[in-house]
């Protein structure tokens, strides 16, 4: 069976989140991937992008991907210019931000980064319940 993935180009700026979480419902919806899932999938797209918009640079490349058919694992990825390092913190309870990456790591089966040629690239995998 072939692996589906879907790709989006995004430019960097503060619409690039809802743009995000538009693309990642539409995919996942031809997909026929589980409600629960896709929304899931838009919140942690959302802290993704958001956090490239925040820290990165450039435009930035939303990619989707079935990785296992049978088990229903799906990754998105996001890649974008910089070479920060994500890193989880626990924000203050008056700081607006600080938390995605926490959110990421309990809702996810797993997520993680890498520098690929002088650019960021976090991703998240989650897998989908059964319509």
């Amino acid at each position: 069976m072939e692996t589906r993935h879907a790709h989006l180009d995004l430019a960097h700026g503060p619409a690039a989140p809802r743009a995000a979480r538009r693309f990642v419902a539409s995919v996942l919806g031809d997909w026929g991937v589980a409600e629960e899932t896709v929304e899931s999938s838009q919140l942690l797209t959302s802290e993704l992008v958001s956090n490239a918009v925040l820290h990165g640079s450039g435009a930035i490349e939303l990619v989707v991907t079935e990785v296992d058919a049978n088990e229903g694992v799906i990754r998105v990825q996001v890649c974008n210019g910089g070479d920060g390092v994500p890193t989880m913190r626990r924000a203050n309870r008056d700081e607006l931000s600080g938390r995605g990456l926490r959110l990421i790591d309990e809702m996810a089966q797993g997520w993680g980064s890498e520098h690929v040629d002088g650019q960021t690239l976090v991703w998240f995998e989650l897998q989908s319940r059964v319509p």
